[in-house]
């Protein structure tokens, strides 16, 4: 993912009088885990009920664009836990904005097992690319400007989009009239916030958002951004 809202929250079965404590439930999924508080059950073979709702790239796109679909191929369980059934069973699509409920029955070790339960969501590699961009510059005509500390790695899906946020007057001037803008191979510039044509009016900052549309290979190398 890369995907930070992906897992909502949790459910499940407990009974009253607990004989065994999980301290922490970690959901794992890419890069990303995310650690849910433990819970406390009395009996060794136990329900669980995982929300999952596809949420990468939402906090980054507008409402015109869609982030890319997951699907999630397997459900793993660390020892010295054992998953017993899983509904619905991989592999399941989960498209953009959408959501399914795994409800999954586990068995613990022992009775009296107190640690934690990790739980990993299997992707398919296959789908992924890996974007490392050494620095990003901006260009406005002869003039060139490099933002600092813009080294990323990042694993995206293929043809993901990702928002970048420019501070205009890194490169721009005051009253400069901004009519497009343009990104190097193999990205692509789907859209920008403002629309173009716009003007640099606002004397201490102007943000543009520039909605970047990643290759379907690995790339490693610069991102130069143009305005004309």
């Amino acid at each position: 993912m890369g995907i930070l809202d992906v897992f909502k929250k949790l459910g499940g079965k407990s009974q009253e009088k607990a004989v065994m404590t999980l301290t922490s439930i970690n959901l794992k999924f890419g890069a990303d885990v995310h650690a849910l508080g433990g819970r406390e059950l009395n009996e060794q073979v136990f329900d669980l009920d995982i929300p999952f709702k596809n949420t990468i790239g939402s906090g980054l796109l507008p409402d015109n664009l869609r982030g890319p679909s997951v699907t999630i191929n397997g459900i793993t369980v660390e020892k010295p836990f054992e998953l017993l059934s899983i509904s619905p069973k991989p592999p399941i699509s989960v498209g953009y904005l959408s959501s399914t409920l795994f409800k999954m029955k586990l068995r613990a070790p022992m009775l009296n097992y107190t640690g934690p339960l990790s739980i990993t969501f299997v992707t398919d590699g296959s789908d992924n690319v890996n974007i490392d961009v050494k620095k990003i510059t901006l260009v406005d005509g002869g003039r060139r400007a490099d933002i600092e500390d813009t080294t990323a790695n990042m694993i995206l899906k293929k043809s993901q989009i990702v928002r970048r946020d420019i501070q205009a007057y890194k490169i721009l001037k005051y009253g400069r009239t901004v009519s497009g803008i343009s990104i190097n191979k193999p990205f692509e510039v789907v859209s920008t916030e403002p629309a173009v044509p716009f003007a640099v009016d606002r004397n201490d900052s102007y943000i543009i958002k520039i909605f970047i549309k990643c290759p379907e290979f690995n790339y490693a190398g610069p991102m130069e951004i143009s305005f004309k």
